[in-house]
């Protein structure tokens, strides 16, 4: 009983520090925001801290995996609803999109970050882009089984479908368009992709 009130003291303890690192990031920034002054956001010494996260990049993984992982999440339960594929495939470009500025739009300084997970967690975004990947093809599968797609590679296609929609799940290219540019874009990319999917 004791183990496990440990355990969940400390995983209160790192929920609390990340969200004071969400928060100081929101509003000064990755890059200039050092474990001293997260700590001292927590009511903690330096050196406690790092009892809980080897350094500011470590937290900043932790917060990207949660970020990306409640985007798979959304991305999942759309996919195993029973409706045609078709929709599905249109629903989870525009939720990726509305995700992705979502998350831009309440906190501007996230490409910092972001850029920080790119340059040296690279294994964090494949591991994003591995699941979404296979999200996808059960997606396609689904669609060659209930008879409205017609494909010869789905691992090919997933693939391609993933690339297509890179753009839309980009916080670095969030500030190019107002929503309605990308909404508009989104669409004709779905268009194109089911023009290419669905049996004639």
């Amino acid at each position: 009983m004791p183990a496990t009130a440990h355990a969940d003291t400390t995983e209160d303890i790192r929920s609390r520090i990340l969200a004071a690192a969400s928060q100081r990031f929101a509003q000064f920034g990755y890059n200039k925001t050092t474990m001293a002054e997260i700590a001292q956001d927590c009511d903690m010494s330096a050196a406690n801290l790092y009892r809980f996260f080897k350094n500011k990049l470590d937290i900043g993984a932790n917060l990207a995996c949660g970020c990306l992982d409640t985007k798979l999440l959304l991305t999942e339960e759309i996919i195993h609803q029973d409706r045609p594929a078709a929709d599905r495939l249109h629903d989870v470009v525009l939720h990726v999109l509305h995700y992705t500025h979502g998350q831009w739009s309440e906190n501007p300084r996230i490409n910092e970050l972001v850029t920080a997970i790119c340059d040296t967690r690279l294994d964090i975004v494949n591991r994003y882009k591995l699941s979404e990947h296979q999200l996808l093809v059960t997606l396609l599968e689904d669609g060659v089984r209930r008879d409205e797609f017609a494909i010869r590679d789905i691992e090919d296609t997933a693939t391609a479908i993933a690339t297509a929609i890179t753009a839309f799940g980009l916080p670095l290219i969030m500030p190019l368009y107002d929503i309605e540019v990308f909404e508009q874009r989104a669409q004709s990319v779905v268009r194109l992709m089911l023009h290419g999917l669905l049996k004639p």
